[in-house]
């Protein structure tokens, strides 16, 4: 009687588990390519590298990569938390805005980012976006007007280079 119970609990288990194997799943957006922030008037704060971003501005994971593909920096985030990788140190942040200001010096329009590699058009106040080579899967955002007071943003450049999804 208890090999049968048992048997039946495993057969359970297993066909629970099929379906749940055979549930449809709706992959987050992925993109991978190359990315370059200019700051023409302090050419040591430049970085280029390969990436991987994948989610949405509510909840990601950034990855950013040497020519040789080691990891120079991973960050992940969900409404209300942000983690930054880089170095041997781990770094939490109350968002994903406020990780991507102290890793980089620079806001960076997030949310704006992903709209933008999904083709939409809208424009994000102090930021001009060329997107004049969209369908070579190329953009350039530049940082016109800062909303931190007191920083002269000129010269900020966000290059993005992707791969067809």
């Amino acid at each position: 009687m208890k090999r049968r119970t048992c048997a039946a609990a495993i057969a359970a288990a297993g066909l629970l588990a099929g379906c749940a194997w055979f549930r449809p799943q709706t992959p987050a957006p992925f993109w991978q390519g190359r990315i370059a922030i200019k700051d023409l008037r302090d050419p040591q704060n430049n970085m280029s590298a390969s990436f991987e971003l994948q989610g949405s501005a509510n909840a990601g994971t950034f990855g950013l990569f040497n020519t040789l593909g080691l990891t120079l920096a991973s960050m992940r985030w969900s409404e209300g938390f942000a983690e930054l990788q880089s170095g041997g140190e781990t770094r939490t942040y109350t968002s994903a805005d406020a990780m991507a200001y102290a890793s980089l010096g620079h806001s960076i329009p997030l949310a704006a980012v992903f709209g933008w590699l999904n083709g939409d058009n809208a424009s994000v106040p102090g930021w001009e976006v060329d997107r004049s080579r969209y369908a070579e899967r190329r953009l350039r955002a530049r940082k016109t007007t800062a909303p931190e007071a007191g920083v002269d943003p000129s010269g900020l450049e966000l290059l993005l280079v992707w791969d067809a999804p």
